[in-house]
């Protein structure tokens, strides 16, 4: 298995080899819903040939915007069957201008979506009403010219996932290459838009293996058979850390929470542990957010009642706070600097709570990365200045099929191949890189980074709005939260209940609060903003000002006027 290069041929091995063994687990509300290694290659097999039969072609892009579920899990593993590639389908915005710059980006030619949700509410505009074969539809949507198919998915009657359970459809496998594009994630960027980054089967095995061997050190096999490992993440099948091929790529087995619909547990904190404790997990995979819910949970009934071997978390600067909430629950703490673009870059193991925040342990095998002044001048010991990286684990480039070369690309990339991350720090006396968050302009809000120049575009469309700051305000979870400062016209009655309706509708509804951006805090007033001496609201001020206000360890209102 281990000299297999794509992602198809591995699955096709443990169906072979060891069929039984549950790669995936899923929980929802309690009822458990595994997933073999035998049927998760039927499964996606079928799936595959019935793209096959729709006229899907190798290296078609195809965008999948469902929740962690089975059948995300189904439809990316058959997405890929078929020789397509999986674009992370990321829909946050009611006018969906986000979504549809990725599929116009990428040349989509098709969105997987279900019948309730984030997507829906966005796409069922452009559906049919009557779907060909029960669940396909065509599309016309002028924002994305070359996206022309709905696949939506449901749960409904004779569901998606039973057809291909019940039914006697073949099994299809494309020819595959190392070199091919498996997928196409999104950055976390909220509204920049978010950028696209591909990763081949090569890239992803090669990254895999890294995870498995910081994941389950010590733990020895030779055939899949032999491994027993266990844990849970919570991240998100299209994202680099919740990938959905790394359990088929190193035999392990990923527990995780059903979030297919909406109406799941409202105590979704609760249900992880019980998931984690009923399929003995070694480790667990957090987002702080998560960790932190998970922590106050078994709080109220009176701790873990065993701890776990490890905790990793990551996609954000970690604080003291977070690590010692980590030790609540494991024996052992795994922190690691990565991005969707280069993952991983560094990473510490932590054994005890002795930690410094900020710290994001040594630079792994095969990363290089250097810390620069504005000259171009490396820093010295201590010093802190733009973070720049080469190596291994490095993406080649944006994913652009609409110009050649990517523009995008142009600005990333010193003349020697030096990624340029945008995030400032430095590296101490004992080699370790500290962290502390992106130089621009941006908002490091939990795993995701936020872009304030458009959300302040969309604020001032409303007419008693006459000018907005967006600033970032110190979060003890989410490392930073968004704080509006709004300027009103004189004649305005604007509340702040009208205020957060206005704010609510330029997000979906249904999206995890997470990933939505929306201002927590609000500084109203009718007077001027301060400005700088070229004209411009002094942000710096009106930083300091929120943060005086509403900095984790001031105030807990949300509101002065």
């Amino acid at each position: 298995m281990k000299n297999l290069e794509t992602i198809p041929e591995r699955l096709q091995y443990l169906s072979e080899k060891d069929p039984d063994k549950e790669l995936y687990i899923f929980y929802n509300c309690g009822v458990r819903d595994a997933y073999t290694c035998r049927e998760l290659f039927t499964l996606g097999g079928r799936f595959a040939y019935r793209l096959h039969q729709l006229g899907f072609q190798k290296g078609d892009v195809i965008a999948n915007t469902l929740s962690n579920s089975p059948e995300r899990l189904v439809t990316d593993v058959g997405i890929v069957m078929a020789g397509c590639i999986a674009l992370n389908g990321q829909v946050l915005l009611a006018d969906g201008s986000d979504f549809f710059h990725s599929a116009k980006m990428s040349r989509s030619r098709a969105v997987i979506m279900a019948d309730e949700g984030p997507a829906w509410q966005l796409m069922n505009k452009f559906i049919s009403d009557d779907f060909r074969d029960g669940w396909l539809s065509p599309l016309a949507v002028s924002d994305a010219p070359e996206l022309m198919s709905a696949i939506v998915v449901s749960r409904r009657g004779r569901s998606f996932l039973q057809e291909f359970k019940t039914g006697t459809q073949p099994t299809f496998l494309s020819p595959s290459e190392p070199d091919d594009i498996l997928m196409v994630m999104t950055t976390s960027g909220s509204t920049g838009y978010c950028k696209l980054v591909p990763r081949t089967h090569r890239d992803t095995i090669s990254k895999s293996v890294h995870q498995a061997d910081e994941m389950s050190a010590g733990v020895e096999w030779a055939q899949s058979t032999d491994k027993k490992y266990i844990f849970y993440s919570d991240r998100m099948l299209g994202w680099s850390g919740g990938c959905s091929f790394y359990s088929i790529c190193h035999a392990d087995t990923r527990v995780m929470l059903d979030q297919f619909s909406s109406s799941s547990s409202s105590d979704k904190a609760s249900e992880l542990w019980e998931a984690v404790e009923a399929e003995q997990c070694q480790t667990c995979v957090f987002v702080a957010q998560e960790m932190e819910n998970v922590r106050e949970s078994l709080q109220k009934s009176g701790g873990p009642k065993k701890k776990l071997n490890t905790v990793i978390i990551g996609g954000q600067p970690c604080r003291k706070r977070q690590i010692q909430s980590a030790f609540c629950l494991a024996e052992n703490v795994y922190t690691l600097y990565a991005s969707t673009e280069a993952y991983p870059i560094s990473s510490i193991i932590l054994k005890d709570a002795n930690y410094e925040s900020n710290n994001c342990g040594r630079v792994v095998k095969g990363m290089f990365v250097k810390v620069c002044r504005d000259n171009g001048e490396l820093c010295e010991t201590n010093e802190t200045g733009t973070i720049y990286i080469k190596g291994q684990y490095l993406f080649p480039g944006y994913f652009n099929r609409l110009e050649n070369p990517n523009p995008q690309n142009l600005n990333v990339f010193t003349a020697d191949g030096w990624f340029n991350t945008e995030d400032y720090g430095h590296f101490n006396e004992h080699g370790e890189l500290f962290v502390f968050g992106r130089i621009k302009d941006i908002i490091t809000y939990g795993s995701s980074v936020f872009y304030p120049g458009w959300l302040e575009k969309k604020l001032v469309e409303h007419s008693d709005i006459q000018e907005t700051v967006i600033v970032p305000v110190t979060d003890p979870v989410l490392y930073q939260n968004v704080c509006a400062c709004i300027r009103l016209r004189q004649s305005s009655d604007l509340d702040l209940d009208k205020l957060k309706e206005y704010c609510d509708a330029i997000f979906l509804a249904d999206v995890s609060v997470y990933l939505t951006p929306k201002p927590k805090y609000f500084i109203i007033m009718k007077e001027e903003f301060p400005y700088t001496s070229t004209g411009k609201p002094d942000k710096q001020l009106l930083k300091r000002r929120a943060e005086e206000l509403f900095g984790y360890s001031g105030k807990s209102t949300n509101i002065k006027q």
